[in-house]
């Protein structure tokens, strides 16, 4: 497994992942939907068969990076693509309550660090939100403009620096 250094492991259970067998090329970012990385937590650990949910990570609104699925698992997070992307969840609701230039910072800086780790570009083909990673989920507005995708490659492409300043 890949821990993320600059995070805190609360890791679900296992039967709310799978074993991953192929090699990761995209990251995807999502929002909650809920006010905190506790709230998604409850909402992954509720969540029961054949309809559970997971992500690898979520960013709270104070910055703070929770691995909740170990990197070698396939989280369950936008259905087209789970086998071979990695999930960045942030805590937020759309359209209510937008990323916070925190959340912006961490992201960059986790997705920068993905990108080293599973050498592939920081661009908006490798790096996107559900909606258009998983079009057939119907996830419309997942991110946009609750979370800008594009802020979060262009920190992140100068190495996950500077995700405050080009905050809105």
């Amino acid at each position: 497994m890949s821990t993320y250094p600059h995070g805190k492991l609360d890791l679900l259970p296992l039967d709310h992942s799978a074993e991953g067998s192929v090699a990761r090329n995209l990251v995807v970012l999502h929002v909650t939907a809920g006010p905190t990385a506790q709230s998604a937590t409850a909402t992954f650990k509720a969540s029961v068969a054949p309809h559970r949910v997971s992500a690898h990570f979520c960013i709270d609104r104070d910055g703070t990076v929770y691995q909740l699925v170990d990197t070698g698992r396939t989280a369950w997070h936008a259905s087209q693509v789970n086998a071979r992307s990695i999930a960045i969840e942030h805590a937020a609701i759309p359209q209510k309550l937008p990323v916070t230039d925190a959340q912006y910072a961490a992201s960059a800086a986790l997705v920068a660090w993905f990108c080293a780790e599973l050498q592939i570009p920081c661009d908006s083909e490798h790096v996107m939100g559900h909606d258009r990673a998983s079009p057939q989920d119907r996830h419309v507005g997942c991110c946009e403009p609750t979370l800008s995708v594009a802020k979060v490659i262009g920190a992140a492409q100068v190495g996950g620096a500077g995700a405050s300043a080009m905050a809105d």
